[in-house]
């Protein structure tokens, strides 16, 4: 960590904004690169919708971006797709397969989910609401959510990570074993012993090794289709939204509980620039936030959210001025015109972006264990999570047949071990084990 070389208010020149400015976009690229292909793969996308949906990521992250900076929070902090949406995405899609339902349908019923998250976000942000909703998520709630979600998503990871899937692969590879644990062994070395921006692009740098690697090995494919140069990024790519009580739902949950991520980014952020968020800023924050949601809706993407990376770069490069982001977000979102850039980004292996994400989710796990200590974890605690997690755990095994024999939409729900255990850990913190308030 150094020194601040450039305020906030400050406007770096010559090479130095040129150097920025490339710092900023190649970190954003880093953020931003990996979910969409990860996902496409999952949804079961052709190489084309993927190459689509990666050149829509660009655009909304990076547009996003923009307004946060300019008439949002008005910090430098990226917009990139939150682990928690693409982990709940993750969750949905292998819960549809178990289903035996489209994926089609999913994408749709994610689209209503996003818009209407982004609705909630932008009513709690212009009513006030927001300082009471963050008082229902207490770091026992939180923590129950990042691990249920972790746990959930392992199973995809561990099958992305041994080769199951790819090129339609049913058993595991040996040389995809080995390929995946040298990649995470890198980006885990580099996001921890690396030096400068060579630590703040640590995933970057393991995605292109990755991907030179399965080159090298001829397990790469290139383009079957030519894209066109330039294109408008498509609304509801997937056909028109559609209505699911049951993913809404999960949406809306997702959207609370990333209150705490919008609120954590701007701290980490404005600590990094000496800097002190208003109560402004964070109202601005949260509606530029709800904007960004249904965007992703309307784009067909996963849900972006203030990355609190942004602030380690800050703390890397000592470089927490507005101009170089400005310039690299409009780079980021000017990319979302050219599909052929995506076309060759979606080429990256899935096994690549699986190992990558592996080290991501290691860890999200990480910070609901770190919410857990700052808990006094006394007996009161250890039953709130324990319940809360078992029963959650429990329910990722209970095949999606069982719950054949009632209404649709609990049927949903309750085969959702995620929402069915956060649920719980709200009723059993605030109101069957809820602590008495302190005398004063």
């Amino acid at each position: 960590m150094q020194g601040l070389q450039y305020g906030l208010q400050d406007r770096p020149k010559g090479a130095a904004l040129l150097l920025a400015s490339i710092q900023w976009f190649v970190f954003s690229l880093a953020n931003v690169i990996t979910v969409p292909i990860v996902l496409g793969h999952a949804f079961g996308l052709s190489a084309h919708d993927i190459a689509m949906y990666t050149e829509r990521s660009f655009f909304v992250c990076g547009i996003v971006s923009l307004l946060q900076t300019l008439i949002g929070h008005r910090y430098a902090i990226i917009e990139g797709p939150a682990g928690m949406w693409w982990g709940v995405f993750l969750i949905l899609i292998q819960m549809t397969k178990q289903q035996h339902e489209s994926l089609t349908n999913l994408l749709q019923e994610l689209e209503f989910g996003l818009i209407i998250a982004g609705i909630v976000f932008i009513i709690l942000g212009a009513t006030g609401l927001l300082k009471w909703i963050r008082k229902l998520f207490t770091p026992v709630v939180t923590g129950t959510f990042l691990i249920l979600l972790a746990l959930q998503v392992s199973s995809s990871l561990v099958e992305g990570v041994l080769g199951i899937g790819f090129r339609n692969r049913s058993t595991v590879s040996p040389e995809i074993i080995l390929l995946s644990v040298l990649l995470m062994v890198l980006t885990l070395l580099l996001m921890f012993k690396g030096r400068g921006i060579i630590q703040s692009i640590a995933v970057l740098i393991g995605l292109i090794i990755g991907w030179v690697l399965y080159a090298a090995l001829g397990l790469v494919d290139p383009p079957q289709t030519h894209a066109a140069v330039f294109a408008l990024p498509s609304l509801f790519p997937f056909g028109p939204p559609k209505i699911h009580l049951g993913v809404t739902i999960t949406c809306v949950i997702t959207a609370i509980i990333l209150l705490s991520n919008l609120i954590a980014s701007v701290q980490a952020f404005a600590s990094a620039a000496e800097d002190t968020p208003s109560n402004g800023a964070y109202t601005r924050g949260t509606l530029l936030t709800g904007v960004g949601t249904g965007l992703s809706g309307i784009f067909g993407v996963a849900g972006v959210v203030p990355l609190t990376a942004a602030a380690s770069l800050v703390a890397l490069t000592g470089i927490a001025s507005r101009l170089p982001f400005i310039i690299a977000s409009a780079a980021v979102a000017i990319l979302g015109f050219f599909p052929f850039i995506g076309q060759w980004v979606a080429t990256l292996p899935s096994p690549v972006g699986y190992a990558i994400l592996f080290t991501v989710f290691a860890q999200l796990l990480g910070f609901g264990l770190r919410d857990y200590k700052r808990l006094a974890l006394d007996q009161r605690d250890v039953f709130v999570i324990s319940l809360a997690v078992l029963t959650g755990v429990g329910i990722y095994f209970i095949p999606s047949t069982a719950w054949s024999g009632i209404p649709p939409v609990l049927s949903y729900l309750l085969d959702n071990g995620l929402i069915v255990g956060v649920i719980l850990v709200l009723i059993f913190e605030h109101l069957i084990f809820r602590r008495k308030q302190d005398a004063r």
